[in-house]
């Protein structure tokens, strides 16, 4: 009945998803076996082509039907075991009877059935595949295993699945495990031995006939069944008189969805959302992209390796490791610069653009974050917009402000359209070259470009005795990002004179200034040298609010009236830097204040590097935020002195910030990757009282503690406290001492000189040393070392060891003459 059913049109109507076959008349394996022979036996075979179906068609509603019996084999059905003619008359089969199938399907409702089929496959379903005996055996083994039953291989199958596995335990099954397997879910039905099936009543279980009680109160849940050990607890209670909370053992089961991390951990993060920066295809990479097009690849890359210093790209943004003892050199193209071709102009963006948009978009989230979204979102607010100047950066600082707006200003307007413009402000760019200004214009629309800054410095502020009219309208700019700029100066004067320059330019309403170098020594202290220079004249301080100024007169010496203003980022105090000790340059330091921010290379910017494993760079960078003409210290009371510091030991995980007052801007940040140790975290930290302190978090401070010092990362503040504190040590360098290559120098050239000396045989005292020897003095004291002889060779250790006594018998020599 079944073969007819199994193609023509109405099959293509269907999905062949979880294939399974279907056997003209459920039989046991035992009665397959035994008539190999008659025409079941090639229906067996016949089971096994490729003829699928889905299992929603085995019903036992189609068994129990009789409308469509078996066809029986004519007499011009062959009778050889071709496999070819079998198929063919199969298929001249199932024509004949097409429309009889369709019929039928009608009638038992079997397209719906198969419409909403469930995918259940059947246990003996080969697939859509052809059958091969390898198939057949291998789906026999995964199915039963070892254990076979009776009939399911023939001789030729046995020999393979023997061969592969090994002897099989042939088991026999019954009519009635048949039956069984195939039974519905709660209907149960057996074979009736005339082709058909009846079904069986049975009684189920009253556990599985119990349904869940209807609940109309939405807010309760369901019943909960009561355990073994929930109903030992409850007799425990019981005897003790109390009673068990049910609510604690939900609270348990169900964890909470809100945040781990305290919130204020969340709120010294620092750090982008997400944490590894990928550059906005619609207005950083891809106008970069469409620029680049227009010229060869390796014309590009030949020129990037030619301006920054080779393969890598040593002296762009990109920071080598200390281990490369490469020259700290600043970035040799400049933003300002007028003589710039095509072809520089062109790395400069491939090359440097992606870092500087990178490092400053790091910054500016910070910023946004110290300063809170009340500021940001007055800036946008205002009459204008913020105007904004990118005094270094060719445009880079303005496509990473752009974003930090474009970000804030959908969560002010939420139903923004994005293709809807936003209010950026306004936008300046210092570009000093056409090829760099005609660049950056098809990357920023409505952007003013400046061939130079404006000089402020030696401008007059006022009339004077020589031009009584008024001082000239000043430019003034809400932002000033001036990102690898100071590293190229050669003077300290000159870096001093232009920073003055730049804070000049800022709103003295409250106008930010952010400075950005390379994470090395020498752009630290350039970093470290303009803090020092602002601190000193222009920033005031509670203990210290105006400072001498020599030019004026230097016999009276009058003094000058500092102005409001304070350190946005990364500091944490305003007292003198921990790491930078002395102004100038020092040679050897290993300590030094810079963070680090990752980003996805853009595909131009891989060619250029010729990276083909890695795709992100960890950018490492040294920077500074400024606000003038506001002080959060004072309107929000900042504590930054050592106070400060104790209570942040002491740590704000309890804190109540409706009864005490709290800024992050108290905190100390970790200006080192902590170091996460078995059992315990270690920070170090630059304290709010200028201090470099590492604080150590155990396990047994506090769980929510330890969680967060597990979770938390370099430049971050530290709100939750600490077991232990202890001043660290800081390597520095010396002044104008010896750097490592002049050490090793000096080292190779002392070595060289003694070698020298020791093969001439020369061991006399030096002259200085025999300016006060007189003839009558005692050398009984001092040990004869006998000199080399011609062909000698005397060891390495020996040598050493007569220097030693040597220096030790003049020591004593000397000591005993001063005394």
């Amino acid at each position: 009945m079944l073969r007819p059913l199994v193609s023509g049109p109405a099959v293509s109507r269907l999905s062949r998803e979880n294939a399974v076959w279907i056997a003209p008349q459920r039989r046991s394996f035992a009665q397959r076996q035994t008539s190999r022979s008659t025409p079941s036996s090639r229906l067996r075979r016949e089971r096994r082509q490729c003829i699928t179906f889905r299992r929603p068609i085995i019903t036992k509603k189609l068994f129990s039907s009789a409308a469509a019996p078996h066809p029986e084999p004519t007499e011009s059905e062959p009778t050889e075991h071709n496999p070819t003619d079998r198929i063919n008359t199969l298929i001249e089969r199932i024509n004949e009877n097409e429309d009889q199938m369709v019929q039928l399907m009608d009638e038992l409702d079997l397209m719906e059935d198969a419409g909403n089929s469930d995918g259940l496959e059947d246990p003996l379903s080969i697939g859509e595949e052809e059958y091969t005996i390898e198939s057949w055996v291998q789906m026999i083994r995964q199915q039963y295993g070892n254990a076979v039953p009776d009939g399911a291989l023939n001789e030729e199958e046995l020999q393979l699945y023997t061969s592969l596995y090994g002897e099989p335990t042939i088991q026999e099954i019954r009519d009635e495990d048949l039956a069984n397997d195939e039974k519905d879910p709660d209907r149960l039905f057996r074979e009736d031995g005339q082709g058909g099936w009846e079904e069986i009543e049975y009684e189920q279980n009253e556990e599985l006939q119990n349904e869940a009680p209807v609940v109309y109160d939405m807010e309760a849940g369901p019943e909960l069944k009561e355990t073994i050990a929930m109903q030992r607890t409850r007799e425990v209670a019981e005897q003790l008189g109390g009673e068990v909370m049910l609510e604690q053992f939900v609270n348990e089961a169900v964890p909470d969805s809100a945040p781990r991390s305290h919130p204020l951990t969340r709120e010294g993060k620092f750090e982008t959302e997400p944490g590894t920066i990928n550059l906005p295809k619609r207005t950083v990479t891809g106008p970069i992209s469409i620029i680049l097009s227009e010229f060869s690849n390796k014309h590009i890359a030949d020129t990037a390796h030619r301006l920054f210093g080779g393969p890598g790209l040593p002296h762009s943004t990109t920071t080598p490791p200390p281990r490369a003892q490469l020259p700290q050199l600043p970035i040799p193209l400049s933003a300002s610069q007028h003589h710039m071709g095509g072809m520089e102009a062109n790395a400069f963006v491939a090359a440097l653009y992606p870092g500087i948009y990178t490092s400053v978009l790091s910054v500016l989230t910070e910023v946004r974050k110290r300063l809170g979204t009340d500021w940001i979102r007055t800036l946008v607010s205002q009459d204008g917009g913020p105007n904004v100047l990118d005094a270094s950066g060719g445009g880079a600082g303005i496509l990473a402000w752009r974003d930090i707006i474009r970000a804030e200003y959908q969560l002010m307007v939420p139903d923004h359209p994005e293709e809807a413009p936003v209010p950026y402000g306004r936008s300046t760019v210092l570009t000093g070259s056409e090829a760099l200004r005609l660049r950056a214009s098809a990357m920023l629309d409505n952007t003013t470009f400046l061939p130079r800054l404006p000089d402020y410095v030696h401008v007059r502020e006022k009339p004077t005795l020589d031009d009584s009219r008024a001082a000239p309208k000043r430019k003034q700019y809400d932002i000033v990002i001036a990102p690898h700029s100071l590293l190229g100066f050669e003077e300290d004067y000159q870096r001093k004179e232009y920073v003055e320059n730049l804070w000049q330019l800022l709103n003295p309403n409250g106008g930010v200034l952010i400075l950005l170098e390379k994470g090395r020594q020498k752009g630290f202290e350039c970093i470290a040298g303009a803090r020092e220079m602002l601190l000193k004249r222009h920033i005031a301080s509670p203990d210290s609010t105006e400072y001498e100024n020599f030019l004026d007169s230097p016999e009276n010496k009058p003094s000058a009236e500092k102005e409001a203003g304070m350190i946005i980022a990364p500091c944490t105090n305003h007292s003198t830097c921990p790491m930078h000790n002395t102004s100038g340059p020092t040679k050897g330091r290993k300590d030094y204040c810079h963070f680090e921010q990752r980003y996805i290379r853009p595909p131009f910017l891989q060619r250029i590097m010729g990276a083909k494993d890695r795709n992100h760079e960890d950018i490492k960078f040294s920077y500074i935020a400024v606000q003038r003409g506001q002080d959060l210290r004072q309107q929000q009371n900042v504590q930054q002195d050592p106070e400060a510091t104790d209570a942040a030991f002491e740590g704000f995980e309890h804190l109540d910030e409706a009864i005490e007052p709290f800024h992050p801007l108290s905190l100390p940040r970790a200006v080192y990757p902590p170091l996460k140790r078995r059992g315990h975290v270690i920070f170090d930290l630059c304290t709010p009282a200028g201090q470099i302190e590492r604080w150590t978090v155990p396990r047994s401070f506090s769980r929510q503690a330890y969680r967060d010092a597990r979770k938390s990362k370099w430049g971050d503040l530290w709100a939750l406290g600490a077991k232990t504190r202890i001043p660290r040590k800081l390597n520095l360098g010396e002044k104008h001492g010896e750097g490592k290559k002049e050490r090793l120098a000096r080292r190779a050239a002392d070595k060289a000189a003694s070698r020298e000396v020791d093969e001439e045989g020369d061991l006399e005292r030096d002259e200085e040393d025999d300016e006060y020897l007189d003839e009558d003095d005692d050398f009984s004291d001092i040990p004869d070392i006998p000199k080399r002889k011609k062909g000698q060779n005397i060891p390495s250790w020996k040598k050493h060891n007569d220097k030693k006594k040597l220096r030790q018998a003049y020591k004593r020599r000397s000591t005993a003459e001063d005394a």
